[in-house]
């Protein structure tokens, strides 16, 4: 049976904090930037570039450009830079001789697309283009899709479709329900490995990002019969304190006959994660009443009990009369 904590937590009233405000410097560092221009637009495609510049404190070395296009469009050629592309996500890095900006340099890389749309979620070495200060990274990827394993001769290799993720998918997990600690982690969308024993067994693979965010498992059942078993209640729930706008919730995990795939995290009754991880965040707007279940699921889409958590968060009391 799910659970409810209900905590009521009375902010004190507001401190007083006294600051000194010091003279602005004469000039204020800036941050490096990528700015996109859209250059030109004709039916069926557009042409456009994008500007790193280093900032004028330090130099920028083996820059970094990543963003997603919008279904639809597709670069068709490009130029001045390395171009990788999984799914709708690309990655730019430079050229042998613009890969690193002394300070203040800049340089450009463009592309034809077919379609007109625009770059979105572009990130510079990881942090906002525009030079913004990045937050904190609490979304993980989604799940590998497509997994699939192919027997050779004295090997058995398992391939997927590629995850994709706000920030940028850096590796895969792979494990096998024999163990509770990765087999391998690779970059690639494949894992080759010695054809394993006749027996009833199961892999998984998770995406992961720079941040240790975790995707729910695709899972791949080798011999397995029909599943109808649910996981177990995940338990432990905790809620830790709020940082960067978002509550961090934490369990133990479950376990499953086969294999636990993730967490699907609720807030308010409205899903806002699914995790391959036992933590994971929620957001903070607030006073009020913030009620969190979790509960686990397996390959074959059976889920567990609902484990809850809540907290309410008043507001401080008013003054007393005449302060």
């Amino acid at each position: 049976m799910s659970r409810f904590l209900s905590r009521t937590v009375a902010l004190a009233a507001a401190a007083v904090l006294a600051i000194t405000l010091n003279p602005a410097p004469a000039s204020a560092a800036t941050a490096p930037t990528a700015v996109f221009v859209q250059e030109s637009v004709w039916p069926g495609g557009s042409s456009g570039r994008i500007t790193v510049t280093s900032g004028d404190a330090a130099a920028l070395p083996n820059w970094r450009v990543e963003f997603d296009l919008p279904a639809g469009t597709t670069i068709a050629h490009y130029w001045n830079a390395v171009l990788t592309r999984s799914g709708s996500h690309y990655v730019v890095v430079g050229a042998s001789w613009n890969a690193s900006l002394a300070a203040g340099a800049s340089t450009s890389f463009g592309w034809v697309t077919s379609g007109q749309g625009t770059p979105q979620g572009c990130l510079l070495n990881a942090a906002p283009c525009d030079g913004r200060p990045p937050a904190r990274d609490v979304r993980p990827p989604s799940a590998p899709t497509q997994l699939r394993g192919t027997p050779q001769a004295t090997t058995f290799t398992l391939t997927w479709a590629a995850s994709t993720d706000d920030r940028g998918v850096v590796g895969y997990e792979i494990y096998s329900n024999t163990g509770t600690a990765p087999i391998a982690t690779v970059t690639t969308t494949s894992y080759s490995m010695p054809t394993p024993p006749p027996m009833v067994m199961s892999f998984g693979v998770r995406a992961v990002d720079a941040a240790g965010n975790r995707s729910p498992f695709a899972v791949l059942g080798l011999g397995t019969p029909p599943d109808t078993t649910a996981p177990s209640q995940p338990t432990g729930l905790t809620l830790r304190g709020v940082t960067d706008g978002s509550w961090t919730v934490g369990w133990t995990a479950s376990t499953d006959n086969q294999f636990v795939a993730g967490y699907e995290v609720t807030l308010n009754g409205a899903v806002i994660s699914l995790v391959g991880n036992t933590t994971a965040y929620v957001p903070y707007s607030g006073y009020g009443t913030y009620i969190v279940t979790v509960r686990a699921f397996d390959g074959a889409g059976n889920y567990s009990t609902r484990a809850q958590i809540g907290i309410a968060v008043d507001p401080p009391p008013p003054p007393p009369p005449g302060a």
